[in-house]
């Protein structure tokens, strides 16, 4: 989600490929770091809350998209997903990690490159039909500029520099940069975690990077002459004053890896379930009454939302059979979450293509032919492109690991 002009039945099957990108963990070997008693052993699985979840921080950003005015607090909904990444990042690499005794960058990257690339590919190729047809103003930087940014991930500091334009057709992409150069980051120090056989030093990696980043904020803050809309948009949509929150799930993967966030004591199982309750009414008030541009939002509000989607995060790993799990995890919100990579990349292109002072219509059938159209194009983009190179993706590494 980009705030300023810009911002993982069919269901079940669906979670599968979209939460559990990794096949199930056998017994990691002899000489791989210190085993997890079977008992305790993490499995990422078909988890669909963890899916779920997606769904309903993905409908607050396209609610908030759709005028830039109901709630302004939707900034949250990137806490949420980036708490997430780290999270579901590291608990794949980190059974890789207890399976092979070694982590392999080529096979990881080649997983991310399958799943993040042909949607985006998918969101150029039809902006630049679009733009064959239909005349955009600034179109080298509002559509390539954007589109070149997308590709090659730098869309973050583009945007927090200032290099970015105004309502271009991408730049919700910007949290996407941020994610794939946390990518690139976190699985070098993981490597490096597993090759020399010190789990801690993984632990260590995650805390020292979400306190630099962290630190990072506060001293953009307090070092400005001032704070304004130059400093904030500096903190806001740059990797390293926000990696704070994806470290933070990284921290959570491999504590669920270690064995930590399972087997809780039933008033244990009750605390969590009381922290995720106050933490999701706490995100729902940020929803509702914390706009951007503040200096409240990167001083106070951005880690006590971290804290808070880990919270709930931890709830759904750790209560999986729980009410509230059950009801993130409905069918419907798994597959909206299924999706709801292609509907972020897709839907503001269509939002700045569908516009009720080009059309003449009203707000409500104009935002209805827009989530036509967005949903369309993220279904088709799923069933024809995405599951089956999801699927083919599986073949290979079951090929590959069985020969």
């Amino acid at each position: 989600m980009a705030s300023r002009g810009g911002a993982h039945s069919p269901g079940a099957s669906a979670s599968r490929a979209r939460t559990a990108l990794i096949e199930d963990e056998p017994v990691a070997p002899a000489d791989a770091a210190p085993a997890v008693p079977e008992p305790y052993r993490f499995r990422l699985g078909n988890r669909p809350p963890l899916t779920g979840i997606r769904a309903l921080a993905l409908f607050t950003v396209l609610t908030y998209h759709s005028n830039f005015k109901t709630l302004p607090g939707t900034w949250v909904a990137l806490q949420v997903f980036f708490v997430l990444s780290g999270f579901l990042i590291t608990a794949m690499l980190a059974g890789e990690g207890q399976r092979n005794g070694r982590i392999s960058l080529g096979a990881f990257y080649a997983r991310r490159g399958v799943r993040l690339l042909p949607p985006l590919l998918l969101t150029v190729a039809l902006l630049a039909v679009y733009a064959h047809f239909v005349n955009v103003a600034d179109a080298a930087q509002r559509l390539w500029g954007d589109s070149f940014a997308a590709l090659f991930y730098y869309a973050d500091y583009r945007q927090a520099l200032g290099h970015a334009p105004f309502f271009g057709y991408l730049a919700q992409t910007w949290s996407l940069s941020v994610e794939e150069q946390f990518y690139i980051l976190w699985s070098l120090a993981m490597v490096a975690a597993v090759a020399v056989h010190k789990r801690r030093l993984a632990y260590a990696f995650a805390i020292v990077g979400m306190l630099a980043s962290t630190a990072d904020r506060l001293f953009l803050v307090y070092h400005a002459h001032h704070f304004d809309n130059v400093v904030f948009d500096r903190i806001y949509y740059a990797f390293d004053s926000r990696a704070d929150a994806l470290f933070l799930g990284c921290l959570l993967g491999m504590l669920a890896a270690d064995g930590y966030l399972h087997g809780w004591a039933r008033w244990a199982r009750g605390l969590i379930t009381a922290a995720a309750a106050v933490s999701a009414v706490f995100l729902c008030w940020i929803l509702l009454y914390a706009p951007l541009n503040t200096e409240n939002l990167v001083v106070w509000w951005l880690p006590t939302t971290t804290v808070a989607s880990a919270i709930v995060i931890t709830y759904f790993v750790i209560c999986p059979s729980s009410l509230g799990s059950k009801l993130v995890g409905l069918g419907f919100l798994v597959f909206i979450g299924d999706l709801s990579y292609t509907v972020y990349l897709i839907h503001f292109p269509v939002y700045l293509a569908i516009q009720q002072d080009q059309t003449g219509w009203a707000f409500w059938p104009n935002e209805l032919v827009r989530l036509v159209v967005i949903f369309a194009i993220a279904i088709a983009s799923w069933f024809l492109i995405e599951r089956p190179l999801m699927r083919w993706r599986q073949r290979s590494a079951a090929a590959h690991s069985a020969s």
